[in-house]
């Protein structure tokens, strides 16, 4: 008999659950309330087995030894998850004057610089453009892709921050999208970029992140960086 069986091993209708709270109890205790549970109500005319007992018990030991198998490797992911973040935490600062690319439909307009505007296609587009809104989501202007901006691929293009009607805007944060069809008529996205000099590294409780042209970009969010 096995600790499986202890429900319906037990007279008069008592069960475990009646006895003992399991919410209350971590695995090692409830197994040993459940086997003496089940010595205390085993059926006198048929007591436990003396092979039965022994096969709860290595039972029981090898639980023991998984529960703490388990423990060691949470700690030693855990521990390797802070290396990994203080190794990364501490070449940070070397990042700082690089130029870097992240993944961010959110840019930085200054007022006089041209600011780039990176997508990713992931088919070759007919027809794309990209709709660029102010920071209360007005459109205030729409560029139209053609050539090789079409191709499958990564792209860059420069805004010079003007309107549709070729009046300069005013400095601030803006956002673009691109949309797409292939030659089925079919539309898909893509992803966007934001491209600039690295400014800034900031700890936060949520955190490493990365200042870019003004502008704030998770660790994560970073896809490459070089010196040019």
């Amino acid at each position: 008999m096995y600790i499986s069986d202890v429900a319906s091993t037990l007279r008069y209708g008592t069960t475990f659950a009646s006895s003992v709270k399991a919410d209350d109890l971590s695995d090692k205790d409830r197994f040993l309330k459940l086997l003496m549970v089940q010595l205390q109500n085993q059926n006198p005319m048929s007591p436990l087995e003396s092979q039965d007992y022994t096969a709860q018990l290595a039972q029981f030991s090898q639980l023991e030894q998984l529960n703490e198998i388990r423990s060691l490797m949470e700690q030693q992911i855990e521990t390797n998850l802070i290396l990994t973040q203080n190794i990364a935490n501490s070449a940070l600062p070397g990042l700082l004057g690089k130029n870097a690319k992240a993944v961010s439909d959110k840019i930085n307009f200054d007022g006089e610089n041209p600011v780039p505007l990176g997508f990713f296609l992931p088919y070759q587009a007919a027809e794309a453009s990209i709709t660029i809104k102010d920071s209360g989501g007005n459109i205030v202007n729409t560029l139209s892709l053609s050539n090789d901006d079409l191709l499958y691929g990564s792209h860059s293009i420069a805004w010079d921050g003007k309107d549709q009607d070729g009046n300069e805007l005013p400095k601030g944060k803006y956002s673009f999208e691109v949309k797409a069809t292939n030659a089925a008529g079919s539309s898909f996205g893509a992803e966007t970029y934001a491209f600039g000099t690295i400014e800034a590294c900031r700890f936060t409780a949520n955190g490493t992140v990365i200042v870019i042209n003004g502008l704030e970009y998770s660790l994560s969010d970073i896809t490459d960086i070089s010196t040019n």
